[in-house]
């Protein structure tokens, strides 16, 4: 029997899209920096129409700033918008944390699981894989809302806080052990499908995640608004 594989295969405007907003993710692309369409095709070897369609889709997601001469450059975070963020980080989060706790499958429950304990062995060794599991663990409670508005929109904010976590380094251990047992203890409430407690727990964590990195970074951060 010949079994059938439906393969997307992703525009090239996609591509260029995906390319771009991960190097400002990861800091390839520093804060204030120019980028200039000529020398992102060269490198790519695309023309600069997929570029321009990138840049615009970049610019309204809140990673770049175009300026009204044409200029293109990495938003520089700010204070203001550290605070908006985080409003809809608290709002949005713990509604899906909500919704996880009524609708994960038990696959998606095991793989939450899976990155309570993947988290505990990085802070072990204290790696710098940690945030990577920190993320993967959010991410699969936004899946398992099963809210694809609530993914989508997450989805955006997920790719800028992101490019704001990768511009402030934290390093403070004490933290890093009570974000973990937040974790723990938001698995336990959609585990056990209690709803109003993942909701709330999830509020809790990010409340004091962002609470955490104001005091850490309120000179620097005030220094950009």
């Amino acid at each position: 029997m010949i079994v059938i594989v439906e393969i997307v295969k992703k525009t090239l405007k996609s591509q260029v899209y995906d390319y771009l907003r991960e190097q400002i993710i990861v800091g390839k692309f520093k804060p204030g920096e120019r980028l200039i369409e000529e020398k992102i095709g060269e490198a790519l070897n695309v023309s600069r129409s997929p570029i321009r369609e990138s840049i615009r889709m970049l610019e309204k997601e809140g990673f770049l700033n175009l300026s009204k001469t044409g200029g293109v450059t990495v938003v520089e975070p700010s204070l203001t918008d550290f605070r908006y963020l985080y409003e809809c980080r608290i709002g949005m989060e713990s509604l899906a944390a909500y919704y996880a706790a009524i609708r994960r499958t038990d696959e998606q429950l095991l793989l939450m699981k899976q990155e309570v304990e993947n988290t505990a062995r990085h802070k072990e060794k204290q790696d710098d894989n940690e945030k990577h599991v920190t993320v993967a663990f959010h991410d699969i409670i936004i899946e398992a809302s099963a809210n694809p508005f609530l993914i989508s929109m997450l989805g955006t904010l997920r790719g800028v806080n992101s490019f704001y976590r990768e511009v402030i380094v934290d390093k403070d251990p004490t933290h890093r052990e009570t974000a973990f047992a937040d974790h723990e203890q938001i698995w336990e409430a959609i585990a056990r499908q209690d709803a109003d407690a993942a909701k709330e727990l999830m509020k809790q964590h990010i409340e004091r995640d962002f609470t955490h990195f104001l005091n850490l970074n309120r000179d620097e951060l005030e220094g950009l608004d």
